[in-house]
Formats: C-alpha cells, sequence, structure tokens
C-alpha cells in the first residue's frame, strides 16, 4: 500500500472509531430502559450469557484462523481472538457484514494474503456453516415443526434451498462451470475439500448453532419466563435464518421484532418478547464494545494514529491560521 494509501486508511480507522462511539451512545439512548432492567436481572445470568457470547465468538474466530494454515500464516490468540472481536463490532456498525472487510485489510497488509484468497477462504467457510445449517433446519422443520403458520412453512422452503444450494456449490462448481463456461473470480475448492479443515469448522459451526436455543432459553429465563427448550430451538432457527438476509447493521431492531413476533405465536406477549431480546442485545454489547474496542485499539489504532502524525497536522493548522489576514 502507498504512503498515501496508508494515510487514507488509518483516518478511515479513526473516523470509524468516532462512528463506533456514537452509535453505542446512540443505541445506549434508545434503550436505555433495557440496560436499566439489567440491573434487577440476576449477577450468574448475565455471567453466564457473557461466557456464551464469549464461546460464540471464540468458536468463530477459530473458523477465521484455521483456513489461514494452509498459507503458513499463523495467528496469536490476540490477532485471531481480537480480529473476531473487530470484525463483529463493526458488524453493529456497518451494513451487511460490514466488519468483514476490516478484517481481510488487516490480513492483507499484516500478512500478505491477497484479497482473492481471503474471500475464497472466508466463503468456504461460510458455505460450510450455511449449508450444515440448511440440512440440520430442513430436517428438523419435516420432522419436528407443527407447520400451521405460514411463517414455517416459509421457513422450511429457506432451509431446503439453502441446503440445495450450498450442497450444488460445495460438489458441483466444477461442473457448473463446464457447462455454463463461466470463470470463478473465488476458488474456494481447496478449502471446502480439506477435510480436516472442513470437519473442524463444521465442529465449530455445530458448537455455535447449538448455542443459540441456549442463550435465548437463557434470555427469557432472566426476565422470569421458563420457556419449552424445543420452543427455543424453533425460535432461533428462525433467527439463524433471518440472519443470512442482513441489511443493518447487526439487524438491530430486525432481530428484536422478529424475535418478539415468533414468540408470540408460541403464547408469549410480544412486548415480555421484545424485552428478552433487547435485554440479550444489552448484554451482548456490554461484552462486545469494550472487549472488542480493546483488540481494535491494539491491533489497529495504536499502530495508526503515530502514523498520522497529530503533530506535524496541528502545526500545519497553526501556520494556516496565523497566515490568514
Amino acid at each position: 500500500m502507498s504512503e498515501k494509501g496508508q494515510k487514507i486508511y488509518h483516518r478511515i480507522l479513526f473516523i470509524l472509531s468516532l462512528l463506533l462511539l456514537a452509535g453505542l451512545g446512540f443505541y445506549v439512548q434508545k434503550n436505555e430502559q433495557s440496560f436499566e432492567k439489567i440491573k434487577f436481572i440476576k449477577f450468574e445470568y448475565i455471567l453466564v450469557l457473557i461466557s456464551i457470547h464469549a464461546l460464540n465468538y471464540y468458536l468463530l474466530g477459530l473458523t477465521h484462523k484455521m483456513p489461514l494454515k494452509k498459507h503458513q500464516i499463523i495467528l496469536k490468540f490476540k490477532e485471531w481472538f481480537g480480529l473476531c472481536m473487530v470484525s463483529e463490532l463493526f458488524n453493529m456498525l456497518l451494513p451487511a457484514k460490514g466488519g468483514t472487510g476490516i478484517r481481510m485489510l488487516y490480513i492483507k497488509n499484516k500478512k500478505g494474503l491477497s484479497m482473492r484468497e481471503f474471500l475464497s477462504m472466508s466463503f468456504a467457510i461460510v458455505l460450510t456453516g450455511f449449508t450444515f445449517l440448511g440440512i440440520t433446519g430442513t430436517i428438523y422443520c419435516h420432522f419436528f415443526l407443527n407447520k400451521t403458520h405460514p411463517v414455517f412453512v416459509i421457513l422450511e422452503s429457506i432451509f431446503i434451498a439453502l441446503s440445495v444450494s450450498g450442497i450444488l456449490l460445495i460438489f458441483a462448481t466444477e461442473a457448473l462451470g463446464k457447462i455454463f463456461k463461466f470463470k470463478r473470480k473465488y476458488s474456494p475448492k481447496a478449502y471446502l475439500f480439506d477435510l480436516k479443515l472442513s470437519s473442524a469448522a463444521t465442529i465449530c459451526w455445530i458448537g455455535m448453532f447449538f448455542l443459540y436455543p441456549i442463550k435465548i432459553y437463557l434470555s427469557f429465563l432472566a426476565i422470569g419466563l421458563e420457556l419449552n427448550f424445543a420452543d427455543s430451538f424453533e425460535i432461533s432457527l428462525i433467527l439463524l435464518a433471518a440472519s443470512l438476509f442482513q441489511v443493518l447493521p447487526g439487524n438491530i431492531g430486525v432481530k428484536e421484532v422478529i424475535t418478539a413476533y415468533i414468540a408470540k405465536q408460541y403464547g408469549i406477549e410480544f412486548e415480555t418478547a421484545l424485552l428478552a431480546s433487547l435485554i440479550d442485545r444489552a448484554i451482548l454489547l456490554l461484552f462486545l464494545f469494550p472487549v472488542g474496542f480493546y483488540f481494535y485499539w491494539q491491533l489497529f489504532l495504536e499502530c495508526s494514529l503515530p502514523q498520522m502524525n497529530w503533530a506535524k497536522a496541528f502545526f500545519k493548522r497553526e501556520q494556516s491560521v496565523q497566515t490568514l489576514p
């Protein structure tokens, strides 16, 4: 990256950090009551929910770390876990998983991995997770879900489409390329057909998927409502399916409303379910913001801010002020 490009990059990082602080302040102000209600929740529930979030990001970080070994890139814990936290932190600010771009730039600049390889690697890992989710969701919806509501019928269709498309992309990319004569920009084949890597990634995804209903169960239990665990699992499947269509940063507002609407189908009051979802979001931010910002500072800002040469910029500003008539 050229010197000019580096300066632009570091300034963007600084602006993003300011936006992040402003975004957090705005969210806390808008959901002040939810944060206030946390004070009345038993501390053990908060601690367990934070632990679940930490374990979830640990497993997610492993899926980011493992494929890099194919390129002889070994990340320290601070890097692979830190990049995961930073990426998820900015997903709360930027639309459409924009935090992934920050992780990609770090790997490119610090480790020399091309964007094409990064995208191929990320596509393969995400495809593994989505295919597993599609197969699991299809089996559950077909055999166990009582499809008495149009939402549940749509849900099964989404999981079937996810399963079929995932299997085709994994096993038939070469054949499809020859039939339709298109050239792929990204080549996830090397990652998908590495059985050791794909098996380890699948185990991580299994762990993350089964943490989700536990988190939902505890979120409702924290406000005094004990859900049937099967209901928690069904709600989590719907929320995971909704997360595939993330447009708003972190699906803020969308996730809460969907949780409340779906929970209403299980006889839970809309306001009660909305409160449980808001409290879960608040507890997530209580963990994600300080930990994510710590790693953001360690990996990005600490080395970026000195390169911005604040003293020189201030001196130039003083000179321009003095030359004014």
